[in-house]
This record gives C-alpha cells, structure tokens and sequence, in this order.
C-alpha cells in the first residue's frame, strides 16, 4: 500500500482519531479515549466517564457511539454466526427469536458531576446512582452469555448506587432477540432485581432494539437515551414483537413483566423512577449502568417549562461590572423588571436561519399555556426562552436578532423572520471604536429607564451621586433625571458637563456588560472626558472634576493621576492617536472641550486601525455617522454604526424603545454586525434557569463515497 493511502486510510477510520477529531474541533483538553467491545462498547464509555468524573480527571464528559453499516462482509459474517435474524425481526424474549436486525444510529450524552451540574444551572435529565464493568471469565465458550457474571455486574452497580433491588422500577435490556441469551439475561436480572418485590411490583423490562434495531456500538448509549427520555415522558414505550413469550424463561416463577404495550412509570411519592440499563458484548464483557430520576419525589418531570422535558434549575444571574462601576453603592431600590427581550436567532446559512424561526412559532403555539396572562416578555417562560437561547446556544454567522415586548410583537417578528428573502449577508465585525459626543440634551431621559432595571448603569452613576454631593451637596441624579425639587438643571453647564460625563460612563460599562469593549475611543467635550476614561487614562472619580470644571482644568488635574492609555485614544483636537504626554497639559483638556478636529481626521484614524463598528455612546446620529460621512467621501468601506439609545420620535417610539431606552435594540443591531455578545448581562440581576427549546434545523447533504472510473469522488 501506498504511503498516501495509508494515511488517508488510516487518519479516515481509525478510532483513535474518530475521537481526537472531536478534541480538536471543540477544544477539549481532557483524556479522549475510544472504546471497542464490541455490543457494550458505549455503555462501557458511560462507565469510564463517570469513573473519571469520580475521581477528577475531567469535570465533563461527551459520551456516545455511532453504528454505521458500510461492509457487506461483516453482515455477512454475523449471519454466518447465526446472529441475524432471518425474518428481519428482533423478537426478544419471543419464542419466535432468532436473533436481531442491524439498526443504524448515533448517540450522545452529556456528563457532568451532579453538584457542578446544579451550580451551573444546566438542564438535568437524570443521574446516574451506580455503574460497573465486568467480564465472563471461563464460561461455556468466549461469546456465551454468562449469567452469573450478569448478576454480578448488576449487584455491583446496585451497591453502588444504594438503592435496595425492589425499588428499580425498569429494566432497559441488553435483549438482542438471541433464543439463548435472552432467557439468561432475564434469569440474571430476576436473581438481583427480584429480591424483596411485591408481587404487584414486578420488574418492568424491555429493549430498544425491537423499536430502533440493534445499533451494536452505539446500542448501549440508545438504550441509555431511551430510559431516560420514559422517565421524562412518563411512559415506557411499548416492547415490539412479543407474541408468544419464550418457554425457556419461567415467566410465572419470576417476578418480571415485559412492556408489551406502552405502560405509564410506576408511581412511588417517597422517590424518584430508577432504572437499570444492561450491555453485554459478544466478547464477554458485562456493563450495567443505574439511573434515578432528577426532580420532586416522584421525580417525573417535576422541573419542566410546561412539558415533560427537564429544565435546569433556577439560578441567579450575577452582575458582571467592570472596574468603573465595582463597589460601588447601588441604592435600595429593587430593580424593574426588563421589559424588552431579545431572541438571538442564528445559523449557517439563510434556510437554516428561516427554518428556526418556524420551529420557534411552533414553540409558541405549543407553550401558549405556560405564557403570562398579557404574554408579556418579562413573564417567566418568554424571559427563559430568550436567556437560553442566548448563553445556550452556539451563534452562528447567520443572524438575527428579534426585539420583542410580547409574545405577539415576537410572533411577528419570528414571522418576518420565517418568510424573509434574501435575508442580510453575514457580518463579523471585530474591531470596535467608540464614540462619545459632547451634548447631554434629551437622552438623560432615557437612561433613566435603564436606571430603574440595569445594575451596571445605577452603579455607575451612584458612584457619581455619591462624589458630586460630597462636592457640591446637591444631587447629580435629581438633576440628570429632572426630579421634582431639584433646583439644578442641565441647561447649566455646571451641572450639563458632569452629567454627560456620568450618562456615557454608565453606558459604557453597560456594553461591557454584554460583553462589547471598545479597542479604540474617541470623543468631545464631555464625551471626550469620558473616552479617556473608557482608555483607563481616568479615574471615574477623577473624570468627573475635569467634567464639572470644563474652565479651569489645570486646578482640577492638581490631584488628578492620569494613566498611559490602555486602549487606542483619539485626540479631539488632531484627529490622531493620542500622545500620552500631552494629556497632564491642562492646555490638553482645555482644548478638548473647545475645539474639535474635522471629522475626516478621526475616520483616516479609525480605518487605519482597522475599526469596523463604532457604538454610539448615546442616542444615533451624532459623531459616529459625521466620522462614516467622510469615511465614505473617501471611498473606503464604511463601518457599522450603532447607537446606544433611541431619541424619543414625534409619532412615538417602538415599544422596546420606550422599555429601555432602545438599548435592547442596539445590542440587537451589535449581535447583526457579529460582535461577541455576552447575553448573561441582559440578565443581571434576575434569576433564570433553561429550559428545552427548538434544536438546530440541520439543512442536510449527503457525502458518500462513490468510485468512478477507479477514482473516489465524494457525492452530495
């Protein structure tokens, strides 16, 4: 063989590297081990994870198998051994049995410590109480079932688990429709699982591989599935082909009962359903796994979102704040509870994109009872869909991102969505500027709304209040937000200046609650200010006494320590990046609230550096536009825009604009333009938990290798 072949060959098919492929495209760092034994092979995978789990070698594990039938030869083979079934049926347990039918499969689950797994509030569909691994020894011959083996795996994982024998409701069996083997499997079963059981209490049992086929590699991980999935639903589904029960089990003797028909779980209300599932491989080896469910006492589906399937538990959403609004006071009053949400959608292709948008309407209309009276978004179920679909989805280049205040205004909008051509082009904008103006006038109104609801905002501008009443002893707040009382306005510009400076620190760290940080910052006035100190040049403390005394810079830099900048600072008054020696001139920061350099300058800048989205620290339409207006005249590819906030219209602003200010709408427009969003900081401060939504709509080729003509060529 040639060497090229061997390593096409070798890199295509070989275990090893089915699994290191995966370590490689997801990036796990921990042991990646195949299994091959051949029936047990995935059950056995279970096993080892969980005993790695156990003892710390990794904190989660991807477990599974996958059964494809491409050789001819192998299928051959196992009828040669009398391991087929010659009418095409698998009648485990029947009189009729003579052996199985090849399925084909693929599954996967996910491991975790049961702690871990709580404290990041995943969605739990069972725990697994005990497993072991055994082999036959010396028995009738190397693929004879070995019934005591059998028994002895079971007792091992039942010890392990703590449970007493009677109080496993369900047998999932390994029952491969083998006329010798399946009388030995129930014998074993009934020797463990019978001790102590009332006699109306018997031992459910049945097996996947009537329903789906024997999936050989992947059969234990199917059997695995289908257990948990009937504790969740409730039900056990019905044993196919079992007519005529096999004379060679002692069905009156032993206190077990097929599933022959689709049976309702036993209901116990001291505990939650168990299980038993059982993989045996032709080699000899023996696995048994015991499940319990997770949830209330009786443990069916005591945690889900108004259906059957599980949803994580409910767990604060920490609020993420960056240095500037870090211990800082946040008053006494609760937050308001958000009324905007966004749904991110996303995929990998427009179809794909159009496709997910149908499911979340099917969602919707199968979920319309678990919905708030008004449908609103801040009800618990709309308010988990959208954190789920933000920190439990991956997001794809594909996107949109759906602003809703209701379940009505996101039906539409899924709608649009579902039925949409030509939906934008994918953008993956990296490099990020910010830009800050000067002029407070007619959006400090709009921060308030995110004042009432948003930790990052009130923080901020609490360590501000706090400053300017040890300075002044007047409110900043009342002046800002036009309380009643208050003498001070913003048409001064005493109190104009520190108030700008406030409202686009508080916004700036906003976005970085959300996880948009600026690379480069440029600004005016005020908002030049408070661009320094998004550059870390400035204390917010500090900024703030430049900001209240725009005429007189050089008494307030007295105490002031200014900072090399952190990030990229554009001058106001060049258009260039910044020298740092300049900025202890009080000249400097004069000049920064006088004069500003033609917009031009500052694009050259920008798109020197490469930015390809500039935020608006404040309401649209202001100095990030002026900068793309000469981007533009110069015939380079302009940048992004998005403003932080919506100005209040004439006609009215959206409903999400007069919930928030628009901010939600910005962050939509942000994760458009493909920047990193971190959704948990829509959240802060609230307690969400997941719950089961829509699944990816995979858009499905086919790549099967065809010969032609001696070549191979891959066909879709």
């Amino acid at each position: 063989m040639k060497t090229g072949d061997y390593g096409i060959g070798y890199l295509s098919t070989a275990a090893s590297m089915a699994v290191g492929r995966l370590s490689f495209r997801f990036g796990l760092a921990g042991p990646a081990m195949p299994v091959e034994l051949n029936c047990a092979s995935s059950l056995v995978a279970v096993h080892q994870a969980v005993t790695d789990l156990r003892l710390g070698t990794a904190d989660l594990a991807l477990v599974g198998g996958a059964s494809a039938v491409l050789s001819a030869p192998v299928t051959r083979e196992m009828a040669d051994l009398g391991l087929l079934s010659r009418q095409g049926v698998c009648r485990t347990f029947d009189a009729d049995a003579d052996g199985f039918v090849r399925g084909e499969g693929c599954g996967m689950v996910v491991l975790k410590r049961l702690a871990d797994a709580e404290a990041d509030g995943d969605r739990i569909w069972a725990v697994i109480r005990g497993s072991a691994v055994n082999q036959n020894g010396v028995a009738a011959g190397a693929t004879v079932p070995n019934g005591p083996a059998q028994e002895r795996v079971i007792e091992q994982a039942l010890a392990q688990s703590g449970f007493s024998p009677s109080e496993v409701d369900y047998l999932e069996a390994h029952g491969a429709g083998s006329a010798f083997g399946d009388p030995i499997e129930v014998q074993a079963a009934a020797s463990v699982y019978g001790k102590d059981r009332a006699e109306d209490r018997p031992l459910l049992i049945g097996s996947v591989k009537t329903n789906i086929g024997h999936l050989e590699s992947a059969a234990g991980v199917a059997s695995l599935i289908k257990t948990v999935l009937a504790m969740s639903r409730r039900t056990i589904p019905r044993h196919l082909n079992f007519q005529t029960p096999s004379p060679l089990i002692e069905w009156d003797r032993l206190p077990v009962r097929v599933t022959e028909e689709a049976t309702e779980w036993p209901r116990d209300p001291d505990r939650p359903p168990r299980a038993g599932v059982s993989a045996f491989g032709i080699s000899g080896v023996n696995a048994h796994v015991v499940l319990e469910g997770y949830g209330a006492a009786n443990g069916i589906a005591a945690n889900g979102a108004g259906d059957s399937d599980p949803a994580g538990p409910a767990r604060p959403v920490a609020a993420l704040l960056p240095e500037a609004a870090a211990a800082s006071p946040q008053g006494d009053d609760a937050l308001a509870a958000r009324e905007a949400r966004l749904l991110p959608l996303s995929g990998k292709s427009e179809d794909a994109l159009r496709a997910l948008a149908g499911r979340y309407l099917s969602w919707l209309d199968e979920h319309g009872d678990g919905l708030s009276s008004d449908g609103a978004a801040s009800g618990p179920l709309l308010s988990d869909m959208a954190w789920t679909a933000g920190v439990g989805r991956s997001h794809l280049a594909r996107r949109a991102g759906l602003v809703f205040r209701d379940a009505a205004s996101l039906r539409s909008r899924l709608t649009d969505v579902a039925s949409a051509e030509g939906l934008p082009e994918p953008a993956a904008a990296a490099k990020i500027a910010f830009a800050y103006p000067g002029d407070v006038g007619g959006w400090a109104d709009r921060v308030e709304t995110l004042y009432n609801s948003e930790p990052a905002i009130r923080a901020v501008l609490h360590r501000c209040e706090v400053a300017i009443r040890d300075e002044r002893g007047e409110s900043l707040l009342d002046a800002m937000f036009g309380r009643a009382g208050s003498e001070a306005t913003l048409d001064d510009p005493a109190w104009a200046g520190p108030a700008n400076y406030a409202l686009a620190c508080a916004l700036t760290a906003l976005w970085s609650s959300v996880g948009i940080r600026p690379s480069v910052v440029l600004g005016n006035g005020a908002g030049g200010i408070a661009a320094a100190q998004a550059a870390g040049v400035l204390a917010l403390e500090d900024g703030l006494r430049l900001a209240a005394a725009p005429g007189e810079p050089e008494t307030a830099l007295e105490d002031i320590a200014i900072a090399p900048p952190s990030i990229g600072l554009v001058s106001s008054n060049t258009g260039r990046l910044l020298d740092p020696a300049e900025m202890s001139d009080g000249a400097y920061w004069r000049r920064q609230a006088e004069e500003t350099a033609p917009e031009e300058r500052c694009a050259d800048t920008l798109a020197e550096l490469g930015v390809d989205a500039i935020v608006e620290i404040g309401p649209e339409a202001v100095l990030g536009p002026a900068v793309v207006r000469s981007w533009t005249a110069n015939g380079a590819d302009s940048p992004v825009t998005i403003g932080s906030l919506k100005r209040p219209s004439k006609d009215g602003d959206e409903p999400s604009a007069r919930a928030d200010g628009g901010f939600v709408d910005a962050v939509a427009a942000a994760y458009e333009a493909g920047l990193p969003v971190s959704f948990a900081g829509l959240f802060a401060g609230e307690t969400r938990r997941r719950i089961a939504l829509p699944g990816y709509p995979f858009q499905r080729r086919r790549f099967w290798l065809a010969k032609i003509g001696g070549a191979t060529a891959a066909s879709a």
